[in-house]
Order: structure tokens, then C-alpha cells, then sequence
């Protein structure tokens, strides 16, 4: 690994101009190819003097509209030798993901739009630039750049109306990047794969950077591709020899419920290393799939969870290699922030989670209080994160960016964990936040939507919590109201606004609160995890329920199932994506769905332009 010589994210790809490793790309419409470092170098000069010969200089913020893979690449690589700072966004489809675009341009200063669909009307007051005139350019001519310059905007995914763009610097990118590579085995050429999309830090950084700061060959396999058949990555990891991959918890349940094929040709021995990601790490899932992959050589204990953030610049933590994936139980009652946990074994009284694994080498992680007092191994806190790989702020702007790390460079990540004999766990979100569908929901806003609909004065709280049955996290509304007909009428109008399932209902005698007066969300969390309100609850979610009929009907069903929402939060105008919190994935998950029941082709680009409900059916009952 290129760990002796002090440098940056630029000066990493600027040694690999005459280096003969490859990259391959499997793009969304199946086209493959193949070019050397050295190759993907001269083209991003091509593309750098493109931008160079249209006035755009160090500093210039490029957001990408690409739908190629390899364009995506190498306009990156063309704005990093430029001293420029790329913004890597999904490519806007629609009316709705054009506003949401629309308020990322609009929180930053001058973007340029660089885009490779001809026909995309650039949006008000922004300049583009068409990638494929850029690349008919001669050779640009690089820009220096210091180690604490901004190098890309990373934004996060959520629903407040203002977009979060962490800034990532030239030295941050290169930092992460050896921080995940802290699994790269001594005197070992790795070979990377990744189906995971390049605008997601864990698939951008884990699995693009990674092998660019090492030099290692790297196969990018578009999502389309692998929602369409995910045993096709199985295939290409045989095909490609890969021994270092990744996958989302939503990819092993994907492939999961399709079935893995049980092919001889494929052989899966060489996967040494998969890092498995998200909010809510299954462990029956990643049991269930090692178990099915064996046969086809995949090694016990390959799957690995991890913790990463884009403020972090991906990595923080990952199970080491030849170790089994850690699950900790301990007591549900007692448990507060700042607290000693109390570690058993798993019966039902218990509540669990799985470890994340030990830290990555360019950061330092401490547990805190509330007051800010560090604590030790077994007490529950607040993650806190400083390091090289450590973001510079969020971008404004006005100046350098939000204040989010502190003068000591300490950034709160505002989740829950632990540490416990070296590993470090991540119990959960501590304040007001929630996610569902891989999307943040600040859970003042769900509550107000409920109170909105009752009497004045009533309680109302709202809290997530993991099912005692399939360990899939599920979200319980509470009142100390004494009818139950309140719960029922509050879950509906948030289930109706937001989209989202509200599962259960609970009435209590007293709104739990903490030492200083405020709602305790955390002890009803781990009161439902732990059983206590088991024969209490109130089923709120429907899913029968609905006005749709016929083939809307039908398709509402179809969402429902991909989304895991209930049918009532779909009406005629939903729209799969910004109303129900869909995603790319998600969508062509839905259109294998349909293809396999009504015996269609569908087309992929066509239907990303018709995501309301009436719009597909509509659609759908012209394919042929």
C-alpha cells in the first residue's frame, strides 16, 4: 500500500499515469469495457482541458449528471487533477428529483452542471457542459493543490428542505481511503468489485478510492445491473477472480428472496473480504446468506459488518478478517446514555446488537456523556469521531462551512454505541432523528403531523424500535391518552403526509422523561425492544387498506411489497421516490417484479420519467 510517502487524493492518481492495472465497467445497459490506470489518466486530461478551455479553474464546483459509470470516473479524476471540486449527485429523472437537485445547486455557489444526456435542459441560472464535447478535448494542464483544499462535496441523504454537503478535503479522500484499506493483505495484489453506487460514500470510497490509492484492479458493475439479476454479481466476483467486495444489508436480502443459483462455474473461493453496510445489520440475513453461498466456495465468516459515515469520509470501523461477526446482548431495563451496560446471554429479556468491529487506522473514537466526559468500555454513549479521514465542516456559501467539528477536531456523529473488549458497537440514533427506507425523518415534524389531528393538550410520542421476532426495526407511537381510538387516528395522518409505516400504538400512564425534563425516547425504545408493552400494543398498520381498484390497485400492492409500507400510504399522485422514500435500487427491484408477473419488457429509462402511481400504470398497460 502507498503508505511512506506523505500526499493527497491527487498526487495518489497522478502516480498511476503509467500504471497497467485496470478498471472495468459494467454499465446499466450491459455495455462492458476495460481501460488501464494510465488509459483513464489521458482521458481525464482530455476532459480536464475541456473544462480548462471553458474558463472553469481551481476551485470550480462540478456537479455531475452522468448516467455512465465511466464517465462518472473520469470527469471525478478530471476535476481532482484540476484543483476543482466535484459533487457527485443520481442523475435527475423526473419533475420531483429535479427540484431536489434544484436545492442542492441552489445551496452552492456557481455549480456547473456536467451531464451526458444531450436532451437535459439545464436548469435556471446554471451553466452545462456536455460530457462528450469535453472529451473531445486535447491535454489539460494540472493544478497543485494543498492537502486541506476542498476536494469533493459529499451530500447525505434526508428530507429536511436544506441539503447537507460534507467537505471532503484532498488529503480526506486520500486519508479514507487508506482507512479502508487497513483490511489489504501484505504482499497481496486485491481485487476489488463493486455493483454499489459511485454517488454512496461506501461504494465511492470503499470501493473506487480504496484500489486507486493501492494501485489494485477494480471492477464497477452498475446497480441497475445487479437489482435486474443479483446473481450476477456472484458471477462476476467468479468471473473477475475479486477478492475484496461489499454489499448493502438491502443487496443480501435482495438476492435472498430471488434464490442463489446454484452454479458450478461460478466459484467464489477467492472473495476473502465483503463488507456489509447499513442502517440495521440483520444478522439472520447475513447467516442466511453465508450459509446458501457456501456451496459455491464462499468462506465462513466473509461477510463483515462496518460503520462508516460521509463525514468521516467513509470508514470508521469493520470486523477483522478470520473473525466471526460479534452480536452483544444485554438487559433492556436500565439502560440510559452514560450508563453501564449489563451483558448476558440472549433469552427473551434481552435486547441485541451486532459490532461493527475495531477501528480503521486514521481515526480515533471516544464514547461520551452528555456532558461531554469521555467514558469507559461498556457505557453507553455518544460516537465521537476525530481523525484524518475527519471531514472539514458542512458547506455553506458564506465560509468554510457549518461548524461540526469542534475546535479539537471531535465530530458528534449523533449516534449511539459502545465499546466492549476492543470492538466497537452502534446501538442507535440519540437524538431526533429516525430512518426508514434508508431516508432521515426528524421526529418532531412526524409528531406534529399527528397532533395536528387531535384535541389540544394530548401526548404524543413517537419512538423506533426493533421487532422481537425478525429483528427489522419498526416505529411505535405512544400517548397517555386513555383512548386508543387517538393512536389510530395520529398513526393514519402520519402514515397519510409522510409515507411511512407506523406500525404499533401504545397507550401508557405517564410520558417517560430524563434528569432534565425531556421526553426519554431511548427508555420507551428499549421498553418495547424488551417486551414490555407486548400485550398492549395496538396494530396501526392496515395494509389491506385502500380506495385504489384495478390495475392501480394492483401496482399499489407491488409498491407496497418493494417499499415494505402499508397499502394505505399509496394514493393515485404517490410518487415512488420522493413521497414513499424509493430509491434507484428499490425501483428496479419493481420493474423485475413486474417484468416477471405480466410477462413485459419494460423499459428502465422510460419508466424513471413516470414514478407516480398513475404514471406507471398508465404506462404499463401500453407495453406490449
Amino acid at each position: 500500500m502507498l503508505r511512506s510517502t506523505p500526499m493527497n487524493i491527487q498526487d495518489a492518481f497522478i502516480q498511476l499515469k503509467k500504471s497497467s492495472e485496470t478498471i472495468t465497467y459494467l454499465e446499466a445497459n450491459g455495455r462492458e469495457s476495460t481501460e488501464t490506470y494510465a488509459a483513464l489518466f489521458e482521458n481525464a486530461m482530455k476532459i480536464l482541458s475541456g473544462l480548462q478551455s471553458r474558463g472553469l479553474n481551481k476551485g470550480a464546483i462540478l456537479v455531475f449528471q452522468l448516467k455512465s459509470i465511466q464517465a462518472q470516473i473520469t470527469a471525478f479524476w478530471a476535476g481532482i487533477l484540476g484543483g476543482m471540486v466535484p459533487v457527485l449527485l443520481p442523475p435527475a429523472q423526473d419533475e420531483k428529483s429535479r427540484a431536489a437537485l434544484e436545492l442542492v445547486l441552489e445551496s452552492l455557489a456557481s455549480p456547473v452542471i456536467i451531464s451526458d444526456r444531450e436532451g437535459f435542459a439545464a436548469l435556471a441560472g446554471n451553466d452545462q457542459l456536455i460530457y462528450r464535447a469535453l472529451s473531445e478535448s486535447p491535454i489539460g494542464s494540472i493544478t497543485a493543490v494543498e492537502d486541506a483544499e476542498p476536494g469533493m462535496i459529499q451530500f447525505t441523504s434526508g428530507t429536511s428542505s436544506a441539503p447537507k454537503g460534507a467537505v471532503l478535503t484532498y488529503k480526506n479522500l486520500y486519508e479514507g481511503g487508506l482507512a479502508s484499506s487497513i483490511i489489504v493483505r501484505e504482499n497481496t495484489s486485491e481485487r476489488y468489485l463493486s455493483w454499489l453506487p459511485l454517488s454512496h460514500c461506501f461504494g465511492f470510497v470503499g470501493y473506487h478510492l480504496v484500489p486507486i490509492v493501492n494501485n489494485f484492479s477494480q471492477y464497477q458493475m452498475s446497480p441497475v445491473q445487479f437489482v435486474r439479476d443479483p446473481n450476477r454479481w456472484l458471477e462476476k466476483l467468479s468471473d473477475f477472480s475479486a477478492t475484496v467486495t461489499g454489499a448493502a444489508l438491502f443487496g443480501i436480502e435482495h438476492l435472498l428472496k430471488v434464490g442463489l443459483k446454484t452454479d458450478k462455474a461460478i466459484d467464489l473461493a477467492a472473495v476473502y473480504i465483503c463488507f456489509c453496510g447499513g442502517e440495521d445489520v440483520n444478522p439472520l440475513s447475513l447467516s442466511a446468506f453465508e450459509s446458501q453461498a457456501a456451496p459455491l466456495g464462499w468462506a465462513k465468516n466473509t461477510l463483515k459488518p462496518a460503520y462508516g459515515l460521509s463525514e468521516t469520509t467513509m470508514g470508521v470501523a469493520y470486523t477483522p478478517y478470520g473473525c466471526e461477526f460479534r452480536v452483544n446482548h444485554f438487559l433492556g431495563s436500565g439502560i440510559a446514555v452514560g450508563e453501564k451496560l449489563f451483558f448476558c446471554d440472549p433469552d427473551d429479556d434481552t435486547i441485541s446488537r451486532v459490532a461493527v468491529g475495531v477501528l480503521d487506522e486514521c481515526n480515533e473514537v471516544v464514547i461520551r456523556d452528555l456532558s461531554g466526559n469521555v467514558l469507559d468500555p461498556e457505557y453507553l454513549g455518544l460516537i465521537h469521531i476525530r481523525g484524518t479521514n475527519v471531514m472539514k465542516g458542512y458547506y455553506t456559501k458564506t465560509d468554510d462551512g457549518i461548524a461540526s467539528v469542534d475546535q479539537d477536531g471531535w465530530f458528534n456523529t449523533g449516534d449511539l454505541g459502545f465499546f466492549r473488549n476492543g470492538w466497537l458497537t452502534v446501538f442507535g440514533r440519540y437524538k431526533d432523528i429516525i430512518i426508514v427506507n434508508g431516508e432521515n425523518y426528524l421526529v418532531s415534524d412526524l409528531e406534529k403531523t399527528g397532533r395536528q389531528v387531535l384535541p389540544e393538550g394530548i401526548s404524543l410520542i413517537l419512538v423506533q424500535g426493533k421487532d422481537r421476532e425478525n429483528h427489522e426495526n419498526c416505529l411505535i407511537l405512544f400517548s397517555d391518552s386513555k383512548d386508543p381510538e387517538i393512536l389510530i387516528t395520529a398513526g393514519q395522518a402520519i402514515a397519510d403526509t409522510w409515507h411511512i409505516p407506523i406500525s404499533w400504538g401504545v397507550l401508557i400512564d405517564s410520558i417517560l422523561q430524563t434528569a432534565s425534563s425531556k421526553t426519554d425516547r431511548l427508555s420507551l425504545s428499549l421498553a418495547w425492544e424488551n417486551g414490555t408493552f407486548q400485550n398492549d400494543a395496538i396494530p396501526l398498520m392496515d395494509c389491506s387498506a385502500t380506495t385504489l381498484t384495478g390495475d392501480y390497485k394492483e401496482m399499489a400492492e407491488y409498491w407496497a411489497k418493494t417499499l415494505k409500507i402499508p397499502l394505505s400510504a399509496i394514493s393515485l399522485n404517490s410518487h415512488f421516490v420522493f413521497d414513499l422514500g424509493g430509491d434507484s435500487l428499490g425501483l428496479i427491484d419493481l420493474v423485475c417484479q413486474l417484468e416477471t408477473a405480466f410477462g413485459k419488457a419494460i423499459e428502465p429509462e422510460i419508466i424513471r420519467h413516470r414514478l407516480t402511481l398513475k404514471e406507471m400504470v398508465d404506462y404499463l398497460q401500453t407495453v406490449r
